[in-house]
């Protein structure tokens, strides 16, 4: 590519189809307020070649107008190959797109917000977990998990000196737990030492599962649970029935037994 192509392909601002932050969840039509194109090439001493390109675009959603930046590269060794109707090979250059800012998490549930007010330190252990399951940093997750765990354990009152099977044993003596969700979370505590010691990398549906049972766990205890005991005081005691007290009539005898109908002969 010479240099009078890529100043056209600079000069290039037609409206294009971008992965939009804000908006998320698919491409968006974009208007083109800038774009640079440097192309490269790589040659070792014998004469072969690698050569490739990165395109530097800054964007503007037409939908919620937010301005991002975009880059586009891509390179001859990565290319996706097929054979054409009459059995020539045929291929194309495969481009990498990436948005800055990244897309807010999806992952991250609408109540996490709830547990900074009840621990700061919960919290941000939260934070950093769900930051490395979206980049796919698996095992960081689910070390994450275990230590998320560990936190909230100590936050409801269990000794920090106690092991993991001890502390969630503690939990169910004390009714915060049953036995279904003490041995679901006991899955969870296990996979995290198993990536914190033996570098385990968990798949994303099984990394999804522990996640989920990690999730109820702590909204449960730290979000639900809190905000439907503070209803305790709000809702009206219980009426109680008034007592009737019931007269003997000239009819009825009263006896040690209570009152009965007397015997016709």
């Amino acid at each position: 590519m010479d240099m009078a192509d890529i100043v056209a392909k600079t000069k290039r601002l037609k409206p294009t189809k971008a992965h939009c932050p804000t908006c998320d969840g698919g491409d968006r039509t974009c208007d083109i307020h800038g774009t640079v194109y440097i192309p490269w090439t790589w040659e070792d001493r014998i004469g072969n070649t690698v050569s490739g390109g990165v395109t530097h675009s800054l964007l503007q959603c037409r939908g919620c107008e937010t301005v991002f930046y975009e880059i586009d590269s891509w390179d001859t060794e990565d290319r996706d190959m097929w054979h054409g109707p009459s059995g020539e090979l045929c291929g194309e250059n495969i481009h990498t797109k990436a948005t800055y800012p990244k897309p807010e998490s999806r992952t991250k549930p609408i109540w996490l917000s709830a547990i900074l007010k009840q621990d700061e330190e919960l919290h941000a252990i939260l934070n950093e977990m769900y930051v490395a399951y979206d980049n796919q940093a698996f095992i960081l997750t689910a070390i994450g998990l275990r230590t998320a765990l560990d936190r909230g354990t100590a936050k409801l009152g269990i000794e920090a000196a106690l092991t993991f099977e001890e502390k969630l044993k503690r939990l169910q003596t004390t009714g915060v737990i049953g036995e279904t969700e003490r041995r679901i979370l006991e899955v969870v505590t296990n996979a995290g030492n198993a990536a914190a010691h033996q570098g385990w990398a968990p798949t994303a549906q099984q990394l999804r599962q522990l996640l989920s049972a990690l999730e109820v766990f702590l909204q449960r205890a730290f979000v639900y649970g809190q905000n439907t005991l503070a209803l305790k005081d709000k809702i009206p005691a219980k009426q109680r029935r008034p007592k009737v007290s019931v007269v003997a009539t000239p009819t009825q005898v009263e006896t040690a037994e209570g009152i009965v109908q007397p015997t016709k002969t």
